[in-house]
């Protein structure tokens, strides 16, 4: 994706060539547009850096949690412990910590539609056509965080109008005003996906691309499944095995949020069956209608961590709710609700103090967790190489796929020929780490070790940079190369 944002951010084209596309091909499976198009942005003003790569999943974070409190305050006015509540959990929970600090182009989903929500949510309760219009353009821009809301915004919209209509709600004059820039923006998209059901061309509106992609992935929904259904539990509530989206040994909103969650869930279902049954309209249902389409989707789907994390401020809400539930309960008890507040106050400090410590103190690295496709790029490397040319041999090895040696190099699109797998190069191979061979050199990983080892062993001289090592062979006076 950032070498994608590079090449549109100089040349107008992504890696393929394919001018302003409104869909990245990325391997051949697609990706959503709008991280890159960010990225893009960012690189045409001050150039390439990683930090800029995650600068969007840092804003979109910041937007989650001030429409998030924003939110809460409006299903609770007059109440401040419920807004404060959620603007803690949305600041101190690992998963919410971990998904602001990557750049993958699905965690923009958390933050758009938290923005929708809030615009959804004022547009029903004041009838006021500006928040309308403004619901229809934070939609239009959803639709192109994640691939996911083909289905999840639909969806809402559908039940919500139903809804809306039974509690006598509607607004004509205002659906209509979010209607208009919604479908402007979903109408690239729908193109997008007629070109690809059908098997037809790829095309060209105005400047842009409508993508035809290489394999059309609306073949992974396959339909309900009970274990699913269980992994989707564990991997919203506990996590799972990938350590970039839930931290091993931690819960994902800490382990007191589970039972919370459920309470308010069932206090949302109770609100929803008295709202439905006396037609009077209760906003907090949007938030429960936004958690249950994304889990059920995800139960015709597989469920992988990075996938999920449009849910998390509907989990944050619930919880939330089943918090202010518990503490309405015990009202007229004040030392015990008093002392439940203080309780529960401890018990999510503690959990982020252990969990701060691990993460910010040292324990979580490169070292202790290496993060797959997140690898530091080898461009010292490259640069050390083409600097002495009397080390480069005949060729030069890297596990990473291609576009790491491109991004390294920031090479034009227009420069090398790319193919997905491949390299149009005589010199850089990507892609693997072969049998060690003579008169090659090998860009090594720092936690390869057996692989750095043998290198060693064998007499090739080792470059070290952060993360990584270039090992390469010195040639004798007669210019044959030295080694074990």
């Amino acid at each position: 994706m950032a070498y994608d944002a590079w090449c549109l951010s100089q040349y107008g084209v992504d890696r393929y060539l394919n001018s302003w596309p409104l869909y990245l091909t990325n391997y051949g499976g697609g990706q959503s547009i709008l991280y890159a198009y960010l990225c893009a942005a960012l690189f045409r003003i001050f150039g390439y850096h990683s930090f800029l790569v995650r600068l969007p999943s840092i804003l979109f974070s910041s937007l989650t949690l001030f429409f998030g409190v924003k939110i809460t305050e409006k299903l609770y006015p007059g109440k401040y412990m419920p807004a404060l509540a959620a603007g803690i959990l949305l600041t101190i929970c690992p998963a919410l910590i971990l998904q602001g600090r990557l750049g993958i182009d699905c965690y923009l989903m958390l933050g758009a539609s938290t923005v929708f929500l809030y615009l959804f949510l004022c547009a029903a309760e004041t009838g006021k056509v500006r928040y309308y219009i403004g619901a229809g353009l934070s939609g239009g821009l959803l639709l192109y965080t994640y691939a996911l809301t083909y289905f999840v915004l639909p969806l809402f919209l559908a039940i919500s109008l139903f809804y809306v209509l039974w509690v006598k709600r509607f607004s004509l004059r205002g659906w209509a005003a979010m209607a208009v820039p919604m479908a402007v923006l979903a109408f690239p998209l729908i193109l997008i996906q007629i070109i690809n059901i059908f098997d037809l061309p790829e095309m060209k509106l105005g400047c842009f691309t409508l993508t035809k992609l290489n394999m059309y992935r609306v073949s992974e929904f396959t339909g309900f499944d009970f274990s699913k259904f269980l992994s989707m539990l564990r991997m919203v509530f506990i996590g799972n095995e990938l350590s970039y989206t839930s931290a091993p040994g931690f819960f994902n909103f800490y382990i007191l949020s589970i039972p919370l969650f459920f309470i308010g869930f069932c206090s949302l279902l109770w609100k929803a069956w008295r709202s439905i049954a006396k037609r009077k309209h209760v906003g907090s249902i949007y938030v429960l209608l936004w958690f249950l389409i994304i889990f059920l989707l995800f139960c015709n789907l597989k469920p992988i961590g990075y996938r999920i994390s449009g849910i998390y401020f509907a989990v944050v809400a619930i919880t939330v709710c089943g918090l202010q539930s518990l503490l309405c309960f015990l009202s007229r008890k004040k030392i015990l609700k008093i002392s439940l507040s203080a309780a529960f106050s401890a018990f999510y400090l503690v959990g982020f103090a252990r969990f701060g410590f691990y993460y910010y103190m040292g324990a979580y690295t490169a070292e202790t967790n290496p993060l797959t496709h997140f690898d530091i790029l080898v461009t010292e490397a490259v640069e050390y190489l083409e600097a002495h040319p009397e080390f480069q041999n005949q060729g030069t090895y890297m596990a990473e796929p291609v576009v790491y040696y491109m991004l390294s190099t920031l090479a034009s699109p227009y420069d090398v020929r790319y193919d997905i797998h491949t390299l149009d190069s005589d010199y850089y191979v990507c892609g693997s780490l072969p049998e060690i061979q003579d008169g090659y050199n090998y860009i090594v990983r720092n936690h390869l070790t057996e692989y750095a080892e043998e290198l060693r062993r064998k007499g090739y001289t080792e470059v070290i940079f952060t993360g990584y090592s270039l090992f390469y062979q010195e040639a004798d006076q007669n210019g044959i190369s030295n080694a074990g």
